[in-house]
Order: structure tokens, then C-alpha cells, then sequence
């Protein structure tokens, strides 16, 4: 199996994206460890792990809390011993209002969750990262957000904000076999009565998390074009 023995975590577990990556790393040999938001989540989450036949680490974190992150990564590190990839699939879309109109909760809401949430789990995982001499960052965006749309507010901001992100932390490190790149998944990837538990566009996050994409980094894949890059 291309991830055998590989420790994959998932933040956005109970998302329409990470949803469906639990099974496609599954399916790959991937050892899982799967951050969810609340407590409340949890049944959820073991019912649609035992419709897969899959076995996980099922963590609750809040990741726009500092103490959380720091919690959800060490607890990760200590039952199963390292992180090898890290897939940042947590997001808010918020309200669909022009900034003028843009209320301050719901844009403070989509940043501490898709920006903040994203930062938070980079800068824990990293130094792991390092000493275990290296490991994938994945950090996903929309291609709702390729381009400005009138209404889309802190969604299309934070957006942007991940993908510097991405950019900066690749360049960081570079020299440590740390590699982070951007999925920008395409706007009607995720249907929601969508039934295949390992679309197509999963393909994207399985080459970014192995060996073949060693090279890779600092670069923003777009599902629609993977088939060209792979």
C-alpha cells in the first residue's frame, strides 16, 4: 500500500472533504488520526468509521483555540508515536454579504477557523515534522476563491491568506524535508449526495501525502488540472 505505516491527520474530519479522504487514505494504508470540533461529534464520527471498516484516532479540537492544537498534536505523537501528513480540510464559508455589509462575529469566525485554525496546526506539526526528518503539509482552498466574487466576503480573504501561507512555510522549510502545498478543489467536487467515498479528486491529496511528490512543494495543485500534473 503506497501509505503504509504513514500517520495521516486529518483536521476537518467530519467535513463533506474530509469525509471522504478518511476513506481514501484508508484504502491506501494510512494510519488516521481524525480532529473533530466538539465532543458532540464523536458518534457521528464512529459510525461513519465502521461503515468503512476503518479504525482511527478520533480527537475532539476546537481549532481556533491556541490550547486545543497544542493538545490535538501531542496527543497524536503519543499513541501513535509521529505525524507524517497533516491535511488542513477544516472551513466556514460564513455569510454570502459584501465586506461593506460584513458583519465583525462571522468574519472573525471564518479567519480563527480557516486561517487561524491552519497556522496554529503548521506551527505545532512542524517541529515534529523536522526531527522525524520530514513529512506533508496539505492545506486546502476553493476554486469559488480563484478569482474575486462579489458577497464572498472573509471566505475569499482567508482564502488568499491560506494560500500565502502555504507559500511562506514552504519556503521555511525548504531545507527540512517539510513539504507544503495548496489543493484548490474545484467549486463542485463535493456534492453533497456525491456517493463515491474516493472521488476522483482524492487522487490529489494521496500523491501530496507519498513519496512521489518528494519534490513538490510550495505549489498550488488544482483538482481539475491533477490529471496533467500526475
Amino acid at each position: 500500500m503506497p501509505l503504509s505505516r504513514k500517520v495521516v491527520l486529518i483536521a476537518g474530519a467530519t467535513g463533506p472533504v474530509g469525509g471522504r479522504l478518511i476513506g481514501a487514505f484508508s484504502a491506501a494504508g494510512a494510519q488516521l488520526a481524525l480532529c473533530v470540533r466538539r465532543l458532540s461529534d464523536m458518534p457521528d464520527m464512529e459510525r461513519t468509521l465502521k461503515k468503512l471498516h476503518t479504525q482511527a484516532l478520533v480527537i475532539p479540537c476546537d481549532l481556533r483555540f491556541e490550547e486545543d492544537v497544542v493538545r490535538l498534536v501531542h496527543r497524536v505523537i503519543q499513541r501513535l508515536g509521529r505525524i507524517d501528513v497533516v491535511v488542513n480540510a477544516a472551513s466556514v464559508v460564513g455569510p454570502r454579504l459584501t465586506v461593506s455589509d460584513y458583519p465583525i462575529e462571522p468574519w472573525r469566525n471564518v479567519f480563527a477557523t480557516n486561517v487561524t485554525g491552519t497556522y496554529l496546526l503548521c506551527r505545532e506539526v512542524s517541529p515534529w515534522m523536522r526531527r522525524q526528518g520530514g513529512g506533508s503539509i496539505i492545506n486546502v482552498t476553493s476554486s469559488m476563491t480563484a478569482t474575486p466574487q462579489p458577497q464572498l466576503g472573509a471566505y475569499y480573504v482567508a482564502a488568499q491568506s491560506i494560500e500565502g501561507l502555504t507559500k511562506l512555510l514552504a519556503l521555511e522549510l525548504k531545507d527540512d524535508g517539510v513539504r507544503v502545498n495548496t489543493i484548490r478543489l474545484a467549486e463542485d467536487a463535493v456534492l453533497p449526495d456525491q456517493e463515491d467515498p474516493q472521488p476522483d479528486w482524492t487522487r490529489a491529496f494521496l500523491w501530496l501525502a507519498g513519496d512521489d511528490s518528494i519534490a513538490t512543494s510550495g505549489t498550488r495543485i488544482a483538482t481539475a488540472e491533477f490529471a496533467t500534473i500526475s
